[in-house]
């Protein structure tokens, strides 16, 4: 029978918590927005504590502190067995305090990748017309290579133009519509936390306040 006040330890004991956090915007990882409401998780070392005849359960040192957006969280809940998870930002491990997660624009992103590939596909194009100008100057009837090679150029800057092109044009619209759905969940973070911290007559009285400003 278990004794009153005994607590035990063992390395396969865990607690695992969440919260919602709110302060600073912060850079998180796999999303292309600040945020400053955001979903905590933390998981840390347990110990249990028999006593008044009943089992007590208290965290002890952490493990991982994760961060992660309103969407990360809900996409983490409804989408398991689904790849390796979602994205999220670790801030603590072991005790160890990890670098801020680096800022991405991804718009800026996109144009960067899409101004290196027009340039690429700018210098294909003048390699297919100096290799065609070459053939046709010459006096002696095209080679089959030459063909074979001018043919091999143009259908690879045919699959670049009918294809890949519009790949990158679709990804893009896919990212900022995925942006758009993050701000949407951040504003909605926002509106929720507000909620929470006023209270309904509290909301109420603000909506009040906010109105007779506008009247004045």
């Amino acid at each position: 029978m278990p004794i009153d006040g005994k607590k035990e330890e063992h390395e396969s004991f865990g607690m695992l918590g969440f919260s919602r956090t709110s302060g600073g915007y912060s850079n998180l990882f796999g999303s292309s927005i600040k945020h400053q409401h955001t979903i905590t998780m933390r998981l840390r070392h347990a110990i249990k504590e028999r006593d008044l005849n009943k089992d007590w359960y208290y965290g002890k040192s952490e493990i991982v502190e994760v961060e992660m957006s309103q969407n990360q969280f809900a996409e983490l809940i409804t989408s398991m067995n689904m790849g390796d998870g979602v994205p999220v930002t670790i801030r603590r491990l072991n005790g160890k305090r990890m670098d801020n997660c680096p800022e991405e624009n991804k718009r800026e992103i996109f144009e960067k990748e899409f101004e290196e590939r027009m340039v690429n596909l700018s210098e294909r194009l003048e390699k297919i017309t100096e290799d065609a100008e070459r053939i046709l100057e010459d006096k002696t009837a095209p080679k089959k290579s030459d063909k074979e090679l001018i043919l091999k150029q143009l259908s690879q800057l045919r699959q670049e133009v009918s294809s890949n092109i519009p790949f990158v044009a679709a990804s893009f619209n896919e990212q900022m519509d995925k942006t758009v759905t993050e701000a949407k969940g951040e504003v909605e973070a926002f509106v929720m936390n507000k909620v929470h911290s006023l209270g309904i007559e509290g909301l109420k009285a603000e909506f009040l306040s906010l109105s007779e400003g506008k009247s004045e």
